[in-house]
């Protein structure tokens, strides 16, 4: 069974109720963050967990809302006093991800002494413990990518940043969570994000069990009106992401 808590439903506008994209995943073994944006720390200690735990961070793409996190995450998990890691760790992203973590991470932090940082760019599938991983391109930047992750015939999709994608559908045939950009509701649509009908159509055609709208920007209108939108066109079950949610896949 995975574990899903989401750290962060937000984006890069700054918000007293959504941190940055940030989601805790638990499974196969292994414990993980996808993206890694302002406040990732300290949503999981809001969560009841704990950063020395982490066994590797996935990055859907390097826009600043969903790394920002990256360098006092290292940097606690390097200087914290009294405690010593000696357990490695990874950090898996898009082609870019290693040139990246050298310009704007290591830059400004330290080597760690006592482990290594493992940098990985994923191709189309890996594993991690007993978890299956898989990876597609998606239509927002130029290394942007979505995640699937697999264990004992479960699956969620991840997708960062993401416009409307033949791709996208395929990639999610049959999940058993979609955790989908909805960063607008309809009448606010804007090229590289899904608006709430896309995210629908989406589910519906990929056949997912349910859905669970995150990244979402603040607009004039109120929340539930995504929440409307997609249910028009999807008849699965939907949710509106909130930081510090749970889910068990």
């Amino acid at each position: 069974m995975m574990k899903l808590i989401v750290l962060g439903s937000g984006t890069c506008v700054p918000s007293l109720k959504r941190n940055a994209p940030g989601y805790y995943l638990e499974g196969g073994g292994k414990r993980l963050i996808v993206d890694c944006g302002s406040g990732t720390l300290l949503q999981l200690l809001k969560a009841g967990k704990s950063y020395k735990d982490i066994d590797a961070l996935f990055i859907t793409h390097t826009h600043p809302d969903h790394v920002s996190g990256l360098v006092p995450f290292i940097h606690a998990l390097a200087a914290t006093p009294g405690y010593e890691r000696t357990r490695d760790i990874s950090i898996i992203g898009p082609d870019g991800i290693k040139q990246f973590y050298e310009r704007c991470v290591s830059s400004v932090i330290r080597k760690p002494r006592s482990f290594s940082i493992n940098l990985s760019e994923i191709d189309e599938k890996m594993d991690i413990g007993n978890l299956n991983v898989f990876a597609v391109k998606t239509v927002h930047s130029d290394n942007s990518i979505a995640f699937r992750f697999e264990e004992e015939g479960k699956s969620v999709v991840m997708t960062g940043d993401c416009d409307f994608d033949e791709e996208l559908i395929k990639f999610s045939l049959g999940a058993d969570l979609l955790v989908i950009d909805c960063s607008y509701p309809d009448k606010l649509k804007v090229p590289g994000h899904l608006d709430s009908t896309e995210c629908g159509l989406i589910a519906e055609r990929a056949g997912v069990k349910k859905i669970l709208l995150s990244h979402i920007y603040p607009s004039p209108y109120p929340d539930h009106i995504r929440l409307t939108e997609c249910r028009a066109v999807f008849g699965g079950d939907v949710l509106l992401a909130e930081d510090l949610m749970e889910f068990a896949i």
